[in-house]
């Protein structure tokens, strides 16, 4: 006689059978419920499809158009006038923007530049600050003409060389201008090569000024200077800032007199130019009165 055991479920499966019952007997209390207050019990929730389980199927006409790019429009040559190209041409003389500078020169002029680039970018630590001259204005229909350009060239802020120099700018038949050579005709030296007591604290006053550095600045003015600054009202910012429009090419240094053992009056010349334009480089005129204090040069006045 064969005995049959109970077979009971295993604790998953009973959680699983309870789960079920409670829920099945949940929704029949709602419809009686339902019936008995006159209502039509809510059909039952629809479930996702098994294959995409909680994420209803995308809606086409939701779907978003893709994005269009602004058009850029391509930038324009700077050789569509002579002017132009003479201008990128300055801007450019450089080693930093080598790449530049050889895009506005003739085939001939790239061969004269890798030969010899000293003529176009200055030597080592001596690079172009500022230059002037007057707008080229050739005839109707011409191909070529020669542009007169003045240009300083500064070291460590400090204005050392003034040249002058013959551009000639080439335009072919339908094309852009572009700058076939260039000739030194003149070259004066500016830097002030006398050891006057208290010029080494002005050449330092100077590129803190060329720099804008006021911190700089302040440890080589004297405390009465700065005091009359901030009564100004403008105070040594108003002093460093550039004119509007404006930024800080170079300094020269055009005299300077001892005034006995203790004292030197410095005249020097502050250039300031338009970023890639031309500029007077002369300077504004300005004079500097510094006094020793201690084994030290200090500026103490400034107009």
């Amino acid at each position: 006689m064969t005995t049959m055991r109970e077979v009971r479920p295993r604790p998953a499966a009973r959680s699983v059978l309870l789960i079920a019952a409670a829920l099945a007997s949940a929704c029949l209390a709602a419809a009686a419920g339902a019936r008995a207050w006159g209502q039509t019990p809510p059909p039952p929730p629809q479930l996702p499809p098994s294959d995409s389980p909680g994420t209803p199927p995308p809606d086409p006409s939701a779907a978003e158009e893709p994005e269009t790019e602004p058009l850029v429009p391509p930038a324009s040559d700077p050789g569509e006038t002579p002017g132009g190209a003479l201008g990128y041409f300055m801007t450019m003389r450089d080693y930093r923007t080598i790449r530049q500078l050889k895009s506005i020169l003739t085939p001939q002029a790239n061969a004269a530049y890798d030969h010899d680039s000293v003529a176009y970018n200055g030597r080592k630590g001596v690079r172009l600050a500022a230059w002037d001259y007057k707008e080229p204005a050739p005839k109707p229909g011409a191909v070529t003409h020669a542009s007169t350009v003045r240009s300083l060239w500064d070291e460590q802020g400090e204005a050392v060389e003034l040249r002058t120099e013959t551009a000639r700018l080439q335009r072919d038949a339908t094309g852009p201008w572009r700058v076939a050579a260039l000739q030194k005709a003149a070259a004066e030296n500016l830097r002030f090569k006398e050891t006057i007591p208290g010029v080494t604290s002005l050449r330092m006053v100077l590129r803190a000024w060329r720099q804008q550095d006021m911190q700089a600045a302040r440890s080589l003015l004297t405390d009465a200077f700065l005091k009359r600054l901030e009564a100004r009202g403008d105070g040594l910012a108003a002093l460093f800032a550039p004119a509007e429009g404006k930024r800080h090419a170079a300094f020269r240094i055009k005299g300077y007199e001892a005034k006995g053992a203790t004292q030197g009056i410095a005249r020097v010349g502050l250039v300031d130019v338009p970023p890639g334009r031309p500029g007077p480089l002369d300077g504004t005129p300005r004079t500097l009165t510094l006094v020793k204090k201690g084994s030290r040069w200090l500026v103490d006045d400034w107009r």
